[in-house]
């Protein structure tokens, strides 16, 4: 038997790869197709199959380039029309050989209404469930995309589908879920590399319930929904542009970005953009652009990343991750001694204002704290007087809530996506001062204190 895991780094997406004989099944495959090619290659076999579990919402899928490339079929759930315009569709009364392999489908709605997963079969047991969005390490599938209306009805269909269809192939089962840690599909999944249905029956949190109504009950909620998703939506039905196999960024002067309406995303540390950084632009850092670039950029802007003293794979990745959820408009690059030349030209460079916890506990009474962790970070025990909490998704449309008559103290869990917030204000006008360690840091200082 084949087996590979393709880790998708900045959105952690994960595909699959399985085989036997001269034959390979590739599983939600990343837009970026190129290394499903080359890993067959290797191997010395064809792709023949290519499955998905549902139209992902986070980023594109691949699976009609590597169909025209390969010649692989494309299968797609029966379940639900969405309109797409690739794909057989199949249902649990389908199954494919790869080679001694059996590759079966079982429906499991919850996360969408056709969601499918696939049980690999060693002869006649269970070896491996490929449950997409269904269930994470230590988190399951959101259930919110149809709306609030249908909420409980789909959190219902993840019970079942977890409970009844995929617990019932047994413990042994080693579980492949689509995403792992740090991905935008899940609020607390865990960093782990491998696990089976029988560990997340008995260990995974979201699962420690007495009944299928305490279940939903305890995960009928809505979540933020980031603007970018619509377009990813369009494009995994109807297909999107091919990706060359190479990053097309052009090397842009100061000039070049003063003539043109550019946004300028910075993608340095977090540490670097407050020093200095290029007026006016965006900062995400690489480890967290997946987060929070399609809550803050459109994806049809032109954008220009500044990676002035960044690796090469540092840039690699954020282009990949870009061009993964859609930001087809990346029109160049501002490299290294860029932000050099603005100092010594003395023109186009601000720097953010910070303050470590300690300062802050001593003038938070004056100030506006504004706290862009989500709602259900925030907790009541801080001295945060005149907060105001707009989670960090929805500030750029909620900027207008602010005033400058008070400064503006920006607090977070560490500081990191206080930074965010403080350059999304900086565009609409307004001066932000990041607390520096965030609540981790308060929380120590009023430690220290007892």
């Amino acid at each position: 038997m084949y087996f590979k895991r393709i880790f998708t780094p900045g959105l952690s997406h994960y595909s699959y790869m399985v085989g036997d004989g001269g034959e390979i099944a590739v599983i939600d495959p990343m837009r970026d197709v190129g290394v499903y090619i080359e890993e067959a290659r290797k191997a010395n076999k064809k792709i023949t199959h290519i499955f998905e579990t549902h139209r992902n919402e986070d980023y594109i899928s691949g699976s009609m380039e590597l169909s025209e490339k390969t010649g692989a079929e494309i299968y797609i759930s029966k379940y639900e029309d969405l309109g797409h315009v690739y794909g057989e569709k199949i249902g649990e009364d389908d199954e494919f050989r790869i080679g001694k392999l059996r590759i079966a489908p079982i429906h499991t709605p919850g996360h969408t209404l056709g969601h499918l997963s696939y049980v690999l079969y060693m002869g006649d047991v269970p070896y491996m469930a490929f449950v997409g969005d269904t269930l994470f390490w230590g988190d399951l599938g959101r259930t919110d995309f149809y709306g609030e209306d249908r909420l409980v009805e789909m959190t219902a269909h993840l019970y079942d589908s977890i409970f009844e269809k995929l617990f019932s192939l047994g413990d042994h089962v080693l579980m492949m879920p689509a995403h792992g840690a740090g991905s935008a599909c899940g609020g607390a999944i865990e960093e782990r590399d491998c696990s089976t249905l029988g560990y997340e029956r008995k260990e995974n949190p979201a699962l420690q319930v007495d009944s299928k109504e305490e279940f939903v009950e305890k995960h009928s909620y809505m979540r933020l929904k980031a603007p970018y998703f619509e377009k990813m939506e369009l494009c995994n039905v109807e297909g999107a542009a091919y990706l060359p196999g190479e990053v097309i960024s052009n090397v842009l002067s100061l000039e070049d970005i003063q003539r043109e309406d550019y946004t300028v995303v910075d993608i340095r540390s977090r540490e670097a953009y407050s020093g200095k950084h290029i007026e006016r632009s965006i900062f995400t850092s690489t480890k967290i652009l997946s987060a929070y670039l399609g809550w803050i950029v459109d994806t049809e802007d032109p954008i220009v990343l500044l990676v002035d003293g960044l690796k090469d794979e540092e840039l690699k990745t954020a282009y990949w991750t870009a061009r993964r959820m859609g930001y087809d408009n990346i029109v160049g690059i501002l490299g290294e001694g860029t932000v050099k030349s603005l100092e010594i030209e003395d023109t186009g460079l601000k720097s953010t204002k910070e303050i470590g916890a300690k300062e802050y506990l001593e003038m938070h009474r004056e100030m506006l704290v504004l706290d862009v962790r989500r709602e259900e970070e925030v907790e009541e025990d801080y001295p945060y007087m005149n907060r105001l909490n707009i989670p960090l998704q929805l500030l750029k449309e909620r900027v207008g809530e602010l005033s400058s008559e008070k400064e503006i103290a920006v607090i977070c869990g560490s500081g990191e996506r206080a930074t965010v917030a403080c350059s999304i204000m900086e565009r609409a006008g307004i001066d932000g001062t990041v607390v520096a360690g965030g609540v981790k840091g308060i929380a120590s200082q009023l430690k220290d204190r007892d």
